[in-house]
């Protein structure tokens, strides 16, 4: 546990120089030096109409060495698929660590925390997942993606990502403010990674991890009836049990939908998920249970083969109604307020009423 904490105390260190110490005035404008980044084959930063991989103004990457660290800039314009950086910037001060003669850069600098040893002693790149993602028309969000590029000259470097990708297929006739992401399994979805330097797959977390990911759809997106995409930018993984989303609309409505099936979702790779529809004379049916206490028992249901819904537990936590288990709180608040919203439920089972004050079944 030592060698681990002496890593992540490491990677810190470096963000808090490089915060204070670029050099503004190397913005090299005047006598310009430039870098050149490709893509291994399929990695992408954003997709364009063709699904081919593409850069975005304004796009940054740090380049790091023994004796290098430094900022540049991508010198094109959004829908470039040549990448050539300019240099936009010098940090005053050295990472302290030998690499050899190899160079090493991460897109995007959005995205960077530092560089140091995992607990194995063996040289690491620290990174963040983002929490909230922005939407983009077609394609994932530019700053949410992360890529790793080496290069043994300093100049030529070639990338790959890190990351993962989910698609949504969404129909409808209302406008989505925002989606939010959660798998059943409770797993790790945003927060500070490493990886190691020789192998790309070998991803762990370290610190700030959430099991909530948000796609922002700033002033909101309208739906249609031909499929709206939106993508979540993941770490590879594997929902074991499926995963929760939540569509808001701007009206203030909401649309759970949940699925139970395992998905795995490998680097590199855009997993599409079927297309659903929020739009039509849906009804959502809904119970609402008052709870005193750490622990609720679990609520069982019946009805057709197609009902679907999520139990909000009142502490921000969320789960399928089919998977749903004895749920327990750590928020020591001690009462809560549980929302049940489904379809296609005839029955509600709720086998312990210990800590249950009220049932509200005048919206099922």
């Amino acid at each position: 546990m030592r060698r681990i904490l002496t890593m992540i105390l490491a990677a810190t260190v470096c963000v808090a120089c490089m915060e204070t110490s670029i050099d503004e005035a190397s913005n090299v404008n005047a006598g310009k030096k430039y870098l050149y980044a490709t893509f291994e084959e399929d990695t992408r930063v954003e997709l364009n109409e063709n699904m081919k991989n593409v850069w975005t103004a304004g796009d940054q990457i740090v380049r790091y060495g023994t004796d290098t660290f430094d900022l540049w800039t991508f010198d094109g314009e959004t829908g470039d698929r040549s990448g050539r950086f300019v240099e936009y910037g010098k940090f005053q001060m050295t990472l302290g660590y030998d690499f050899g003669d190899l160079y090493y850069a991460l897109y995007s600098f959005h995205n960077y925390v530092g560089v140091g040893f995992y607990n194995t002693g063996e040289p690491a790149i620290f990174f963040n997942v983002q929490g909230t993602q922005k939407y983009k028309k077609g394609t994932y969000d530019p700053e949410s993606n992360i890529m790793f590029g080496v290069s043994d000259n300093g100049t030529n470097f070639s990338f790959r990502n890190l990351m993962s990708y989910l698609r949504l297929s969404i129909t409808g006739d209302k406008v989505v403010s925002h989606i939010t992401l959660k798998g059943n399994n409770n797993e790790n979805l945003n927060g500070s990674m490493y990886a190691k330097y020789d192998d790309v797959n070998y991803l762990t977390w370290y610190d700030n991890i959430s099991q909530v990911t948000t796609l922002d759809c700033g002033d909101g997106v309208v739906l249609t009836d031909e499929p709206t995409h939106f993508y979540f930018t993941l770490p590879p993984m594997t929902f074991a049990s499926g995963i929760n989303l939540t569509i808001y609309f701007t009206d203030g409505t909401v649309f759970p939908k949940s699925t139970i099936k395992p998905i795995t979702i490998a680097r590199n790779t855009i997993q599409p998920m079927a297309t659903f529809d929020t739009g039509g004379d849906t009804e959502w049916q809904t119970i609402t249970i008052k709870h005193h206490g750490d622990r609720v028992s679990t609520p069982y249901f019946g009805g057709e083969t197609s009902m679907s819904g999520i139990i909000y537990w009142g502490d921000g936590y969320m789960s399928d109604i089919i998977t749903a288990q004895s749920y327990v709180y750590n928020d020591n608040l001690g009462e809560h307020t549980i929302i049940i919203k489904g379809q296609n439920i005839n029955t509600f089972h709720l086998e312990n009423c210990e800590g249950v004050s009220e049932i509200d079944f005048s919206e099922f």
